[in-house]
C-alpha cells in the first residue's frame, strides 16, 4: 500500500492566505440569516458509525525497522556541511584565473545597445555569467549566443560582439534584431563547495556570521535537529502505514466523501477568488483539463479519508478524546501557518453543507492523536536507543 498523509495535509498544504478569506465576511449579513445557516447545518450534520466502515487490524506494538541517518556523526556531519554550502551557490574571486574558459564562471557588467544607443533592460553590473551554460550562475537563461563570444578574453578586458534575438522574442522591439552587448570582465570565480574553501570574511558576507567556527556551530545545530526530524518523520510514516496495511475500509460513508470534496473544492476556489478568477478558468486558460484533475484529486481524497477512518477506530477503541489545551495549541499552530488570526473566521473557510470547518479541524487533531499513540506504542529496530 503506498504512503498517505492525513485528510488535514491534502487541504492545509494549499498556498494561499486563509486569513484574507476569512476576512470576506458580508457585514450586511443579518443575525437572522447567520442563524439559519447554523440550523441548516445543524439538521445536516453528517453522522456515521466508523465501527461500521473499518475493521482494525494490529495497531499497537508494531514491529518497524527503521533505515535512515537518526545519530549524529562527524561523516554526517561534514556531508551535510558541504550539501549546505554547494546549495548556497556561492562564488568568489579565483584570483589564480585570468583567462575565460569555456566552463568558466565569469563576472561581468555588460550594455546592450542598437543603433549606437542602449536599450532598456539591457544593462546590468556585477552578474556572475555561466559561460558554458549560457545562463546566470545562479539559474535563468539567456537569449542564444550571449555568452558565445567571451571565451578566450581575459580579466579586465572590454569584450564586444553581435548577439541576435530570436524572432519570437516578447519585446517586439527587439524580436529579430542584431544588437551589439559590450561586456567587461570584472574576474573569474570559483565555486566555494567545502569548509576549508571558507574564511570569516566570507561568512560574514554571505551567511551573516562573524567567524567560519560560529558558522559550523549555527549548521551544527540545524544538522541535529534534522536528525531528529527526520526519526519523528520515518517513524509517523513507517508506523501509519504499518497501520493501513493491517486494516481494512470496507467504504467510506458517501456523505463523508463528498464533504470533503466539497470542502477541496470550495477553498480551492477561494484561492483564485483572491486573484479574480475562478480554479475552472484558471486551469482552462493553462490549456489544462479541469475535470480530469477533479477527478485525480478525487482519488486523493477517497484515500486521505479511508486513513483518517481507521484512525478514528483507534481512537474510538482506545478510548482517546480530545483534551481542550492540547487542541488549542494545535489550532494556534494551524491559524500561524496560514496566516489567520481569527479562529472563527479560519473555520468559516472550511465549512461545508454537513461538516463544519471546525469539525474538521477537531477531529484532524484526533486522528493525529491516534496516529501518536501507535506511534508510541510500537516496537523499533534502527532507532537510537533513547528515541525508542
Amino acid at each position: 500500500m503506498k504512503k498517505r498523509l492525513l485528510a488535514l495535509v491534502l487541504i492545509c498544504t494549499m498556498a494561499f492566505s486563509l486569513s484574507a478569506c476569512g476576512k470576506k465576511e458580508d457585514k450586511a449579513e443579518t443575525k437572522t440569516e447567520k442563524t439559519d445557516k447554523t440550523s441548516k447545518k445543524k439538521v445536516a450534520d453528517i453522522e456515521y458509525d466508523v465501527d461500521e466502515f473499518v475493521k482494525l487490524g494490529e495497531y499497537k506494538n508494531l514491529e518497524i525497522t527503521l533505515d535512515g541517518e537518526y545519530e549524529y556523526s562527524d561523516e554526517g556531519f561534514d556531508e551535510y556541511v558541504s550539501k549546505t554550502i554547494s546549495e548556497a551557490a556561492i562564488y568568489v574571486e579565483d584570483k589564480d584565473a585570468n583567462e575565460i574558459a569555456e566552463d568558466s564562471i565569469v563576472n561581468v557588467d555588460y550594455v546592450g545597445s542598437k543603433d549606437g544607443v542602449a536599450f532598456d533592460g539591457g544593462s546590468a553590473e556585477d552578474q556572475l555569467i555561466d559561460v558554458g551554460n549560457n545562463s546566470s550562475a545562479t539559474g535563468g537563461g539567456y537569449i542564444e549566443g550571449f555568452t558565445a563570444g567571451l571565451v578566450g578574453h581575459k580579466v579586465g578586458e572590454e569584450v564586444a560582439y553581435e548577439v541576435k534575438f530570436p524572432d519570437d522574442y516578447g519585446n517586439a522591439d527587439l524580436a529579430g534584431q542584431t544588437v551589439i552587448f559590450t561586456f567587461q570582465v570584472n574576474y573569474i570565480a570559483k565555486a566555494i563547495d567545502s569548509k576549508k574553501a571558507l574564511t570569516d570574511e566570507i561568512v560574514s558576507d554571505k551567511f551573516g556570521y562573524d567567524t567560519v567556527d560560529a558558522y559550523m556551530d549555527s549548521l551544527k545545530e540545524k544538522y541535529t535537529a534534522s536528525l531528529e526530524n527526520n526519526l519523528k518523520s520515518d517513524k509517523q510514516t513507517a508506523v501509519l502505514n504499518a497501520v493501513l496495511n493491517n486494516s481494512k475500509v470496507s467504504k467510506v460513508p458517501e456523505e463523508l466523501l463528498q464533504a470533503r470534496v466539497d470542502m477541496y473544492l470550495s477553498v480551492y476556489d477561494k484561492q483564485y477568488q483572491s486573484y479574480g478568477t475562478t480554479a475552472k478558468e484558471y486551469f482552462e486558460s493553462m490549456g489544462q483539463d479541469y475535470d480530469a484533475y477533479v477527478e485525480s484529486m478525487k482519488t486523493s481524497i477517497q484515500e486521505s479519508t479511508e486513513t483518517e477512518l481507521i484512525l478514528e477506530a483507534i481512537a474510538k477503541a482506545e478510548k482517546i478524546e480530545i483534551d481542550e489545551a492540547g487542541y488549542k495549541e494545535f489550532i494556534q499552530g494551524v491559524l500561524s501557518s496560514s496566516g489567520a488570526t481569527d479562529e472563527t473566521s479560519f473555520y468559516e473557510v472550511y465549512d461545508v453543507d454537513g461538516y463544519t470547518g471546525e469539525r474538521y479541524f477537531r477531529q484532524a487533531y484526533l486522528t493525529q492523536k491516534a496516529l501518536d499513540f501507535c506511534i508510541d506504542n510500537a516496537n523499533y529496530t534502527g532507532a537510537p536507543a533513547e528515541a525508542e
